[in-house]
């Protein structure tokens, strides 16, 4: 947001000088008050709205609950995923606990502005794995659907954690890791498992495994022998895992298959056969036919409430997006716990002409802002820290 200034500053170089530049904290209160204009604009309530549902959690005991909607009709199935501006956000409620029942009562919150929702996507948490099966006994006409990319980290994790092997080399490579980090042989070192979600992203471990076993397969009259050299000083043992790694990564390759069929296709009542010739594209080295299977099971009875011609969502990819993009934003206040800039959430969505920013700032002024951050949001970790150590 510093930058904002900065950028006027060049563009209004040659002009009066008495053009008044705005801050950074103007442009904080822009973001907020555009994203509190989105959570109470009126929305069309027809029966054909998806919800997205998920919590953000940071430092404290605060947790958002956000829901996003979009349309059946609005869906930008089969030709790609959905992105930012085909969302709406429909509900953004700090809570400082959360339960089956708090979640189903958010649902029926949510429905003021949409009326009762044709589908609910999450990724099947506890609380809200609950609170949508509450919500759906008393609303039959929605379907609840759990997101393919997470329920292929379950697969993968349920099949990885049962192989011995599977830790064994985690362990040596993080010792080694940990060995060579100050040495020449830095460029080799492995890339890291994330601490959290670590069974939705191995692609890079697994290809980087790949590549060093080609490495070592390379021919010492290579061109590239002295890497080769210092490959096989470090990662002779790779060898040991060969079958291993090519196993481990059928399975991750024809689940991130699977989830990217799911992620822009949707899911329709074609989806089972669909994702076949999809998978049909992946090299045979990289499939495990047993899981795509195993996947194409999940898929049907996910996609069993679609009914003709129609596409349901089957991910909840753009809501985890959007947390990611929201707390590059706050940066260091993420430290602070849930601050009143996760109304900026709203402002990161949808389309914004210049008619509906004129429209978004004339309705909702900064005194609206700080009314809804003090009637939703306790005290942020960083204002009490400084009353508690204040004189």
């Amino acid at each position: 947001m510093r930058a904002v200034p900065r950028v006027f500053a060049i563009l209004y170089r040659t002009l009066d000088a008495k053009t008044c530049l705005p801050a950074a904290n103007s442009v904080r209160w822009w973001l907020q008050r555009l994203g509190l204009y989105a959570l109470r604009e009126p929305l069309l309530k027809t029966g054909d709205w998806v919800f997205l549902i998920d919590h953000s959690v940071q430092i404290g005991t605060t947790k958002a609950c956000v829901i996003l909607g979009v349309r059946l009709s609005d869906l930008p199935y089969p030709h790609r995923a959905l992105r930012f501006e085909d969302m709406q956000v429909i509900a953004v409620i700090p809570v400082e606990q959360s339960t089956g029942e708090i979640v189903a009562a958010q649902l029926e919150q949510a429905t003021q502005r949409t009326g009762v929702p044709k589908q609910i996507v999450s990724d099947g948490g506890s609380d809200v794995k609950k609170g949508t099966a509450l919500f759906a006994a008393r609303h039959p006409e929605t379907t609840v659907t759990y997101d393919a990319a997470h329920h292929g980290a379950i697969v993968l994790k349920r099949r990885f954690e049962a192989d011995p092997q599977w830790s064994e080399y985690i362990g040596q490579l993080g010792q080694l890791k940990s060995r060579i980090r100050q040495t020449l042989d830095a460029f080799l070192a492995s890339p890291s498992l994330r601490p959290k979600a670590r069974y939705m992203n191995l692609e890079s471990l697994l290809k980087w495994s790949r590549r060093i076993l080609e490495l070592l397969d390379r021919d010492a009259s290579d061109t590239s022998s002295h890497a080769s050299r210092r490959a096989a000083s470090r990662y002779g043992w790779l060898r040991d895992y060969r079958r291993s790694i090519e196993k481990w990564s059928r399975w991750e390759a024809t689940v991130r298959a699977s989830v990217s069929y799911v992620r822009t296709h949707g899911l329709s009542s074609d989806s089972e056969s669909e994702l076949g010739e999809h998978l049909s594209k992946v090299l045979p080295e990289l499939l495990d036919e047993a899981l795509a299977t195993e996947l194409a099971t999940f898929i049907r009875e996910s996609s069993a409430s679609a009914g003709l011609d129609e596409r349901l969502v089957g991910s909840t990819e753009v809501l985890e997006s959007l947390f990611g993009k929201w707390k590059t934003l706050e940066r260091q206040e993420s430290q602070s716990g849930i601050t009143g800039l996760i109304l900026s959430l709203g402002a990161l969505l949808g389309s914004w002409p210049a008619t509906r920013i004129q429209a978004a700032l004339e309705a909702t002024l900064v005194k609206h802002v700080v009314s809804w951050c003090q009637d939703n949001l306790p005290s942020s970790v960083q204002s009490q820290r400084r009353i508690a150590l204040s004189e």
